[in-house]
């Protein structure tokens, strides 16, 4: 009886080796036969890294200017056409003049008029003041009555009184031929800054007067760019801080500008503010109203984790939770990750990486925790 027990638990005990031995044979056999997933990857390295916030917006010229008729009658000349370049004062559109130098010729005869007014007024003056002399003369000899002095006195008065007025008519002349002078001048419409012609509202024939629309002008060589920014980047832009930027008509071409104002209130409905660079356009290249998108450029982290955004792996509920694929023994290893700054096709690494190690860089189906992978190491993170 008790060797009938013991034999049965000795093949218990064999069975129980046998089946394991078994299972290792197939697990190795299957391990043995699964695929080898072909892959690039890439070397983690340390290096600087310039963090930077998107801005996209449109530019906006720094002087647009209305420019309005000051004048009445028909347009005789306007040979300017949309874009071209005009300098401050220089004559754009001429109107008819004819009556505006009629009346400059009339207001300069008043002119002539009230002054030979002034010159004889003058001259009755002078007599009186003479006049008046002799008779203070005659008064003390006896030759003449104080009636006939009192009148004298009065006949000087009345010449002074006659003078000024004279010369208030000569001044008001005068300020009517200034007018008159001006409004010849309004009909010669002259450009107030240097710039160029963004749209012509008339065209020669046209009748206009104040406040008829004649043209816009932009001045392409003060452009800015407005970018709405979120409050989550706002506190790390500052004035000063250098943006680069493209626009569509340059393809592959990058810009320059300078973040120059930050507004001091943040909208309700965006919760952004809208931030002013000024962008150098020295060769007028740029227009007002391209659309722009860049980057401002926020600061550099030294000693950095940058890997291509191709490596990650983004978890749906947290974009700064996601993992990569480390290649460790030739095997795929998932490793968590946090992300710091992200800029274009670079991500910066807060945590979960160390330098030296092999990160895939390409996603596939086929990798997975434990599968084999035959590495291929591409071009590293681009400097």
């Amino acid at each position: 009886m008790g060797m009938t027990k013991w034999m049965v638990g000795f093949g218990l005990i064999a069975a129980a080796l046998l089946t394991g031995c078994k299972r290792e044979v197939v697990q190795s056999a299957k391990a043995a036969a699964s695929p080898v997933v072909n892959a690039i990857a890439t070397r983690v390295e340390q290096r600087e890294f310039t963090t930077a916030i998107s801005v996209t917006g449109s530019l906006v010229s720094k002087a647009r200017v209305d420019v309005k008729a000051e004048t009445t009658g028909r347009v005789l000349r306007f040979s300017k056409m949309e874009g071209d370049a005009v300098s401050a004062g220089e004559a754009v559109v001429w109107v008819e003049p004819e009556n505006y130098k009629l009346a400059t010729r009339q207001a300069d005869s008043s002119v002539q008029v009230a002054d030979a007014a002034l010159a004889r007024t003058r001259v009755l003056r002078e007599h009186a003041a003479s006049e008046l002399d002799r008779a203070k003369n005659l008064l003390g000899s006896g030759g003449i009555t104080d009636k006939d002095y009192k009148l004298a006195q009065v006949t000087e008065q009345e010449s002074r009184t006659q003078v000024s007025l004279a010369e208030a008519q000569l001044a008001q002349a005068r300020a009517a031929l200034d007018v008159a002078r001006k409004r010849e001048r309004d009909t010669v419409v002259r450009a107030p800054v240097a710039g160029e012609i963004q749209h012509k509202f008339i065209n020669e024939g046209a009748y206009v007067e104040p406040p008829t629309p004649v043209f816009t002008l932009v001045d392409n060589g003060r452009l800015e760019l407005e970018s709405p920014v979120s409050t989550v980047d706002l506190g790390v832009v500052k004035a000063g801080q250098k943006v680069t930027f493209a626009v569509n008509s340059y393809p592959g071409e990058r810009f320059l500008g300078t973040v120059v104002e930050i507004a001091p209130a943040v909208e309700t409905q965006s919760r952004a503010a809208m931030v002013r660079i000024a962008v150098s356009n020295s060769g007028r290249r740029l227009k007002a109203g391209m659309f722009a998108e860049g980057e401002i450029q926020t600061g550099v982290v030294q000693q950095a984790i940058v890997i291509p955004a191709s490596a990650l792996y983004r978890d749906d509920r947290s974009m700064k939770d996601s993992f990569v694929y480390t290649v460790e023994n030739g095997v795929a290893k998932k490793r968590a990750v946090k992300i710091g700054r992200e800029r274009g096709s670079e991500v910066q690494i807060a945590s979960g990486l160390s330098p030296g190690q092999l990160v895939l860089t390409e996603q596939s189906i086929e990798i997975a925790e434990g599968v084999k992978i035959a590495a291929k190491e591409g071009v590293g993170v681009s400097q």
